[in-house]
């Protein structure tokens, strides 16, 4: 730079200074704006309007999904779900026994849950019990207040054949049933016998049952007998 400017005024010399400072000034000016220019970010675009699937103006009612808020109808109750028996016996804690007579089915429950479920034989007659000899099984809900052994157990059915040995199998579950004496659950000696309505008055199982039950229940439990 000094080289070129030698030889000239003073004048002539300010002068050419000046326009090279006026040209890297421009220049200076024009770097700035063409950078910020390119570097520029792209303008922001909210997703719903570039990822948004169209929808048809013809889409009907019945193509679109219901609410998920959409409650369960309330005509169908929980309960309707729950066998009978189970609702008998589902708040009830320890051992608790549902006898059906017209099903001839006896069921174990243990703390709400079942644990055993048995073939029965019931009074030859219908109803509850109404007096003794009625041959009627008592309905009801009774403790059990004594189990005990009854293999040499004997028993006149009053069918001609004379005391019977083994009538009550193994052992004999006693209930409390006010009124009436001698109700208890036992075995058989004629195991064709259940599913039927053929007792005096107590229900009756499968010797092989029986046995089973005497280990589940205690003196104390509740069994509910009903229609």
């Amino acid at each position: 730079m000094p080289g070129i400017l030698k030889g000239l005024s003073t004048e002539k010399k300010l002068k050419a200074i000046v326009a090279v400072l006026l040209v890297m000034l421009g220049l200076c000016v024009f770097i700035a704006v063409s950078v910020r220019y390119y570097r520029r970010p792209e303008p922001l675009v909210p997703p719903d309007e570039t990822e948004a699937v169209p929808i048809s103006g013809d889409v009907s009612s019945a193509d679109v999904p219901p609410e998920i808020t959409e409650s369960v109808p309330d005509e169908v109750s929980p309960d309707s779900r729950i066998p009978p028996r189970s609702r008998l016996a589902e708040d009830k804690d320890g051992t608790f026994i549902v006898i059906d007579k017209s099903d001839y089915v006896m069921e174990i429950f243990r703390d709400g849950k079942t644990v055993g479920q048995y073939g029965i034989a019931v009074g030859k007659n219908s109803g509850d019990k109404q007096r003794v000899g009625d041959m009627r099984t008592p309905e009801g809900e009774f403790p059990i207040v004594q189990i005990q052994n009854a293999s040499k157990w004997t028993h006149d059915f009053n069918d001609g054949k004379g005391l019977t040995k083994g009538a009550y199998g193994p052992y004999f579950i006693r209930l409390g049933t006010p009124g009436w004496t001698g109700i208890g659950i036992h075995g058989t000696h004629a195991p064709d016998s259940i599913g039927a309505n053929v007792t005096e008055g107590c229900i009756r199982l499968n010797n092989e049952d029986v046995q089973t039950l005497r280990k589940m229940v205690k003196v104390g439990d509740k069994v509910l007998i009903r229609r």
